[in-house]
């Protein structure tokens, strides 16, 4: 996306405009395949309207019609904290975690804190150090001292800390690692790492 809408009208109309596209994907080949990332944009899009309504009702859009995707860190950055604003707490907070295990540098980048680049493999360009850097303004801003304050309190607790902690053992073997069995097992303990998670009481 090389601009973002700069009202709400504009908002809504490119809003409109991206469903309408994957909609017509979804009647012409039964399937939403969406090469240019209009799916991901859609969560930037609804996060910058902010109307928790009408994002809730694509958050089950997606869920539904594009089940198997793995998403990317700033569309998880807005799910979790729209998920947020709407009081859905264990939602959000998992929805973070994804966030962080997908892109470790993007929350420390988004509070402000030192950021040492770690010494690992990246399973795609979505994991690396300049998709954090590369974070919409945009997207920055509509982030508020409220939401920084609940990701500031889930990232420095002990479960998320742990996580972060073993996905970077993970990753940082995966690096140096050429053996398949091994890394079939690293990766399979990659995927069961939001186990560490525990709900709300």
């Amino acid at each position: 996306m090389n601009t973002f809408p700069d009202t709400e009208k504009k908002l809504k109309a490119r809003i409109s405009s991206y469903k309408s596209s994957l909609n017509q994907e979804k009647k012409e080949y039964g399937v939403v395949s969406d090469g240019s990332g209009k799916r991901y944009l859609l969560f930037w899009l609804y996060f910058l309207l902010n109307d928790l309504a009408k994002s809730n009702l694509y958050f089950e859009w997606y869920k539904s019609e594009c089940s198997d995707d793995s998403g990317e860190p700033i569309q998880k950055l807005c799910w979790a904290l729209s998920l947020y604003r709407m009081g859905k707490s264990d939602e959000a907070k998992f929805m973070l975690a994804e966030l962080m295990l997908d892109n470790i540098y993007m929350i420390p980048k988004l509070l402000k804190l030192h950021i040492e680049k770690q010494d690992i493999w990246h399973s795609s360009n979505y994991a690396g150090i300049s998709y954090a850097e590369d974070l919409p303004d945009e997207i920055r801003n509509a982030v508020t001292e409220l939401d920084l304050a609940w990701i500031q309190e889930l990232y420095s607790s002990f479960e998320f800390q742990r996580m972060k902690k073993r996905h970077i053992e993970i990753y940082n073997h995966l690096q140096s690692t050429d053996d398949f069995d091994k890394r079939r097992s690293l990766l399979q303990e990659s995927c069961s790492l939001l186990g560490y998670l525990t709900k709300n009481s």
